[in-house]
C-alpha cells in the first residue's frame, strides 16, 4: 500500500495539483489494510512518504500493517522501530544507505524480520562512465549558471546548485 506525504497544500501550491487531495486518513488506511487482508494477503507493507513521526502515529492507530518503509524525513535508523505489531524502517536519503529486509512469513503472518542498514560509500565506487558522460552532457548547457557565484558570506561562496 502506498501512502503519500499528507501535507500537500503546505508543501506545494494547491493550484498546481487541483485533482489531488492528501491528508492523514487513518480510517482509509485501515480500510485498505482490511481489504488486502480479506483478499488473502499474508503480509502488509506500506511504502510511505509521510515522514517518520507521522508513520509512528499511523502505526499506533492502524492495525494489521506489518512493515512501514518510511520516507520523507530522511531518517536513517540502524534498527527498525516497533510500534505495536508494526515495524518501521527508515533508510535515510540521497542514496547514502540501502536497507536489506528479510521477512519470515509463515502460516498467514509475519513470524520474524531481519534488517540491515547498509552504508553506500560513493567515494570508493567507480562511477559508471556512460552515466557520467550522460550527466555531463545534460549539465553542459547550464554549467555557467550552475557555477555562477550569487553571494558570499563568512568567507564562503554560494553558488546556484549548492
Amino acid at each position: 500500500i502506498g501512502q503519500a506525504f499528507p501535507y500537500m497544500p503546505i508543501a506545494n501550491p494547491g493550484w498546481m495539483f487541483p485533482e489531488y487531495s492528501f491528508g492523514i486518513r487513518d480510517q482509509r488506511m485501515q480500510e485498505m489494510v482490511d481489504e488486502v487482508r480479506a483478499m488473502g494477503a499474508d503480509l502488509v507493507v506500506v511504502l510511505s512518504h509521510n515522514g517518520f513521526d507521522v508513520d509512528k502515529q499511523m502505526a499506533s492507530r492502524v492495525s494489521g500493517i506489518d512493515v512501514i518503509l518510511s520516507g520523507h524525513t530522511h531518517d536513517a535508523l540502524p534498527e527498525p522501530v516497533q510500534v505495536g505489531q508494526t515495524f518501521i524502517i527508515a533508510s535515510g536519503s540521497n542514496g547514502k544507505f540501502v536497507s536489506r529486509v528479510d521477512l519470515d512469513v509463515r502460516d498467514g503472518r509475519m513470524m520474524g524480520l531481519r534488517h540491515k542498514l547498509i552504508p553506500i560509500f560513493s567515494d570508493v565506487i567507480t562511477p559508471d562512465a556512460a552515466i557520467t558522460r550522460l550527466i555531463d552532457e545534460q549539465r553542459a548547457p547550464y554549467e555557467a549558471d550552475l557555477t555562477k557565484v550569487i553571494g558570499q558570506a563568512d568567507g564562503l561562496l554560494y553558488r546556484r546548485g549548492n
